[in-house]
């Protein structure tokens, strides 16, 4: 299935769901409309079950260029000043609390509100031309969004504070040296990689994925508790999809076994 929201394009196929952001003339730059866009589509996925991972990628030449700062200074100047100047912060919110699992595919320029959404993600494949930066303050603002403690969980407060205060610009080799991303490939690799992936993750059964999820989300939070983890395992062995992936999993490294000998 697929349908454009807006600015946000959005395609589901099995367990996967597609999200686009679909502004290619302004490189995908993230205005007001857009992250009402990822919002409201957050909220629908989120309450539906048979879409257990969740992609975001960038139309045309790179990921997104930031906040589309001259639609945001017209909309800041209406009666919602604040409610609109806290979107970005709901969208990467919407896109961090989303129940999947969810992955930034990174491709030419990510920028400030485009690095904070990404961030949002569970993992992070770059390629190796993409290019990052965080320029907000040579631009006269703060990095907002809830950004600033995004990177500072992502890559620790040294590295978060360097890319903040210089705004320069880094490549792939630096975001996966620092764990901002968890892989480079090459680009015209990129759509295979996330598709494999996105299936590969997709056939893990829905009770270990909500699972890893949580523990995931109470992580971030300072909320994990592992002795929560013997819920989750009992859960597991109470679930006829996890027992049938698990016995499909012996029978194979039996046979594998067996095939050595």
């Amino acid at each position: 299935m697929e349908r454009s929201v807006s600015e946000l394009k959005l395609t589901t196929t099995d367990s996967a769901a597609r999200l686009v952001f679909d502004r290619p003339r302004v490189l995908n730059a993230l205005s007001p409309t857009l992250l009402k866009d990822v919002i409201q589509t957050c909220a629908d996925l989120s309450r539906n079950d048979s879409i257990r991972v969740v992609v975001f990628e960038g139309a045309g030449s790179c990921f997104s260029a930031g906040a589309d700062l001259p639609a945001f200074v017209s909309a800041l100047r209406g009666p919602d000043a604040r409610a609109v100047a806290d979107l970005g912060r709901r969208a990467a919110n919407a896109v961090g609390e989303l129940p999947q699992i969810t992955i930034a595919g990174i491709h030419g320029h990510c920028v400030g509100g485009g690095l904070v959404l990404a961030g949002a993600c569970d993992m992070r494949l770059a390629t190796d031309e993409a290019r990052f930066s965080i320029p907000e303050l040579d631009a006269g603002i703060p990095l907002a969004w809830g950004g600033m403690e995004r990177l500072v969980k992502l890559v620790g407060e040294t590295i978060a504070a360097d890319w903040v205060l210089s705004c320069r610009p880094f490549g792939a080799d630096e975001a996966l040296r620092s764990g901002l991303v968890s892989r480079i490939v090459p680009a015209a690799q990129l759509e295979r990689e996330l598709g494999a992936l996105a299936s590969a993750i997709g056939r893990r059964p829905l009770s270990v994925l909500r699972t890893t999820k949580r523990q995931l989300l109470a992580i971030r939070a300072g909320s994990f508790d592992a002795r929560e983890d013997a819920d989750g395992l009992l859960a597991s062995l109470g679930d006829p999809e996890a027992l049938e992936v698990g016995r499909e999993y012996v029978a194979k490294h039996i046979r594998a076994e067996e095939s050595s000998t």
